[in-house]
């Protein structure tokens, strides 16, 4: 990295990321944490906590409120106004320190790379070691497939989008533009769906559909997606799904969800729009959460649920009530100590009348 506050600004202002750059323009080397920073460091700071560490460690910029940024006296360091400092952070860091997946240190498309006869290689691909390409696959501009990631035949690759190591992407299935698979994805494998005999013998349901994954979705390492029975699994632009999830068959994510580690999603339930599960959220077969909903303390849903907002614990409920039921948990054992008290002055009362 080697760039100015002032070119920072510049090339952000237009996004309306950056609306100001108070102070002389600095020469940037590197990003780093406000606690650790060099004197040629950019650093973000979103809580006036921060503040003192700023005359303290003298970074040639800050990023940060406007309202922050009153705290700071005038001196060497250059300060850029966010309203958004960490997006800023986001989109900043993508600019300028991000890694660059089509410069690796083997060749453009690796001789050990097994790549079918009837698929057309952009110009502009990165195909690493060991990786294998189907039939009639369909790769996008400047794709960069990693270290043994296998794509099957049919399989759809949209432009810009990048599988780590170790990915696999079923035959038939669809990923769309800038998609960031990462180390152990499997997209597409068969779904959990079987049938049984009068001797309840297990036989195995074929799964003909597939998964589409639209546009800017990232799923992180070891996540697993199954294909639809018949239809499609689906997961709408924008999502981010946590490592080690999974997503059963004929599920829809709505576009922007955050889903977080460990969380399972069983088969054709549909989440709406912008729906964050936290880590190890449990979800039935059949269920529809709305828009805008939070799902939070490893909530489990065993029912639909129609109205936004934050719900918690399992069987999930709305977050207030499950913080008062958690509240009178601590106390099961004096409530039921004095419950067990007033059962025998009922029963010496009764005694008595008798």
């Amino acid at each position: 990295m080697h760039t100015t506050s002032s070119e920072i600004f510049l090339r952000f202002q237009d996004q309306g990321l950056i609306s100001s750059h108070n102070g002389a323009s600095t020469l940037i080397t590197g990003i780093a944490p406000v606690e650790d920073c060099g004197r040629s460091d950019l650093v973000f700071i979103d809580h006036p906590k921060y503040l003192s560490l700023i005359p303290q460690n003298q970074p040639a910029a800050v990023v940060t409120t406007e309202e922050i940024a009153n705290g700071i006296k005038p001196g060497a360091t250059a300060i850029l106004i966010s309203p958004n400092v960490r997006l800023a952070t986001a989109l900043i860091k993508q600019a300028y320190v991000d890694r660059d997946f089509h410069h690796t240190e083997w060749p453009q498309i690796h001789p050990s790379a097994v790549v079918h006869s009837s698929v057309n290689i952009p110009e502009d691909a990165v195909i690493g070691p060991g990786v294998v390409v189907g039939a009639n696959v369909v790769l996008g501009n400047r794709v960069a497939l990693m270290a043994n990631a296998v794509i099957e035949s049919g399989a759809v690759i949209g432009d810009d989008t990048m599988l780590h190591p170790g990915c696999v992407v079923s035959h038939g299935c669809e990923i769309g533009a800038q998609v960031m698979l990462k180390a152990g994805c499997v997209i597409g494998s068969e779904g959990f769906g079987f049938a049984q005999d009068a001797q309840r013998r297990n036989y195995r349901i074929p799964h003909t559909g597939k998964v589409i994954i639209e546009d800017r979705v990232v799923i992180g390492a070891n996540t697993t997606i199954d294909r639809g029975t018949y239809g499609a699994t689906i997961i709408r632009s924008g999502v981010i799904i946590d490592a080690l999830c999974h997503i059963g068959h004929n599920v829809e994510i709505g576009e922007d969800c955050i889903i977080c580690a460990h969380t399972g999603i069983s088969g054709s339930s549909r989440f709406g729009k912008r729906v964050i599960a936290t880590g190890q959220t449990g979800v039935l077969d059949h269920v529809t959460v709305a828009n805008d909903c939070v799902l939070l303390h490893r909530a489990g849903i065993n029912n639909s649920i129609k109205e936004p907002g934050q719900y918690a614990g399992g069987p999930a409920q709305p977050l207030k009530q499950y913080l008062k039921n958690m509240a009178a948990m601590t106390r099961l054992s004096e409530m039921w100590s004095r419950l067990k008290q007033l059962e025998k002055k009922v029963a010496a009362l009764n005694s008595g009348e008798g």
